[in-house]
């Protein structure tokens, strides 16, 4: 793949989940704006999660007459579809709102009153380009329970997908988080800026303290070999 292919490739289209795998691959390593860290990192944490559901209802299909464990694994293939479909929509949101900023980005300032305008318009884009990938982490960290409950429950050779997925999220969270650091300090409203850094330090302490709990329930199913083996 030349570097003169990846700058021909062009904008980014209406949704990410229009693309190929292939295209985007070339398109993320390309000059285009979108998609850069903060979406594909969301993007990313969908696949996570989608080994989470693959983990959670096969073991569902295989759970045999244990109706009380049927019943948690068919509430959590339940949850995780849903949460699949959330942070999908993420990833998009997360394109449109950094393309809004390099559309406010580009506005003209040639006299005063076009210089406020577009000073607006980027604390605006800026804002939402910082409140989208702090709602991805969010939930993304809510998945990160999904994924905690599904090594609970789901059978023992299918653990390496559930952790596995597990910790694509928990990379992914960090990796969307850097999204924000980057933008809040855009931000001229100080009030606004530390309410926004004070969530963000509470959501990497919360999802550092999920993905310990999230280690420590794989590790206690490995170690007991016993439960959910023989499927």
């Amino acid at each position: 793949m030349s570097s003169l292919h990846i700058r021909s490739l062009g904008g980014a289209p209406a949704s990410i989940w229009a693309l190929s795998a292939s295209q985007l691959r070339d398109l993320t390593a390309s000059l285009s704006p979108t998609p850069g860290g903060g979406s594909i990192s969301v993007f990313t944490a969908t696949l996570g999660l989608a080994l989470v559901h693959k983990g959670t209802s096969i073991s569902l299909k295989r759970a045999g007459d244990d109706m009380g464990r049927r019943e948690d694994l068919s509430r959590l293939c339940e949850n995780v579809t849903a949460a699949l479909a959330l942070i999908s929509g993420l990833a998009d949101e997360d394109c449109q709102s950094f393309q809004e900023y390099v559309a406010a980005r580009s506005l003209p300032r040639t006299t005063e009153e076009q210089k406020v305008l577009r000073d607006v318009a980027m604390q605006v884009a800026i804002l939402r380009a910082t409140r989208v990938p702090l709602a991805s982490a969010s939930s993304i960290y809510g998945a990160l329970g999904h994924a905690e409950m599904a090594l609970r429950l789901s059978d023992r050779h299918l653990l390496s997908d559930v952790f596995g997925g597990a910790l694509i999220m928990q990379a992914a969270s960090k990796a969307v988080l850097l999204a924000v650091k980057a933008n809040v300090s855009l931000l001229t409203d100080a009030g606004v800026r530390a309410e926004i850094e004070g969530d963000l330090l509470e959501l990497e302490r919360l999802s550092s303290a999920r993905s310990e709990s999230v280690t420590r329930a794989y590790e206690a199913r490995m170690a007991d070999s016993k439960d959910f083996a023989g499927q």
